[in-house]
């Protein structure tokens, strides 16, 4: 009887095993921006979720949002794998080959499309010859789509796309503040967050919803946000977003000050314009590596 007892406590246990390793991490409620200068190579990422901190950390093997979602290619491409995503990292890797091989996002969208799981996720990919493609399953709930626009003129092409939001409009929105901002692509990138902040972002979260960090609270729209710039010549990792970049901001509810704000986008343009302050303005920044969580500076 105790060996049958303890038979059934170990299936019990691999199961439950099986289901955290092989089922989807919930990144829904979340959207992002992702944009290439095909005249510089520079690549940007930047995104916000509902999703906590503390859930990417417990048993995720995860660092954060951008450390699933991300897939960074400096010179030729960027990508965010979002809502149901793919917690083994597969699809995140076969991004990364495909942009690297040059591939067009239109193709790599159908090779993802053979994954059981495929109807459950998101994705948007722009790549340096101007070419975008963005997927939002059928299941990823109401206001869940990928809008991907251009300035010719200034040789780029990016891509908004986000699940469970408040409203269609706050991507359209997005892709409008982006398109209207002047300055660097960068700046362009933190206008387009702040606009679908603005508008509701995720429709999940406000200054009530826990965890609540020490600090004033403005409207808030997610738990965690960030930034990151890649130039051409920056150095890639060993896998798809572990390089040395030349700007990671990473705001989440962990690290938010009491002296920033609760809601992680407007903390998040406090921190940019920190950057931008010590002189870091130029398209063409140098490949440092810099890492700001607001914590240690």
């Amino acid at each position: 009887m105790t060996r049958f007892t303890f038979g059934r406590q170990a299936r019990r246990l691999l199961v439950t095993v099986l289901l955290l390793v092989l089922s989807p991490l919930a990144l829904s409620a979340t959207w992002s921006v992702i944009a290439v200068d095909t005249r510089t190579g520079q690549v940007i990422i930047a995104s916000a979720t509902c999703v906590a901190q503390g859930r990417f950390s417990e048993g995720l093997l995860s660092k954060g949002l951008m450390d699933i979602q991300a897939i960074v290619v400096p010179g030729v491409g960027v990508a965010a794998a979002q809502a149901g995503v793919d917690r083994t990292r597969e699809n995140q890797q076969l991004i990364y080959a495909e942009l690297k091989k040059g591939t067009s996002p239109d193709r790599i969208i159908e090779m993802l499309s053979e994954d059981p799981g495929f109807d459950r996720r998101q994705f948007g990919i722009v790549d340096m010859q101007g070419r975008c493609a963005g997927h939002s399953g059928s299941s990823n709930g109401a206001a869940s789509l990928a809008v991907a626009d251009s300035i010719p003129a200034a040789g780029i092409y990016f891509s908004v796309q986000g699940n469970i939001l408040a409203s269609d409009d706050v991507v359209h929105l997005a892709v409008e503040a982006f398109k209207a901002e002047g300055g660097t692509m960068a700046d362009r990138v933190m206008a387009a967050m702040e606009a679908a902040d603005g508008e509701g972002g995720d429709r999940r979260c406000t200054c009530e919803s826990e965890p609540i960090p020490d600090a004033p609270c403005d409207g808030k729209t997610s738990h965690v946000a960030y930034l990151l710039v890649a130039n051409a010549d920056d150095p890639e990792g060993e896998s798809f977003n572990d390089g040395q970049y030349s700007l990671f901001i990473d705001v989440t509810d962990e690290n938010i000050r009491p002296d920033e704000n609760a809601n992680p986008v407007i903390t998040l343009r406090m921190r940019y314009d920190r950057w931008k302050a010590r002189g870091f303005l130029a398209p063409g920044l140098s490949g440092n590596g810099l890492y700001d969580t607001g914590v240690a500076r």
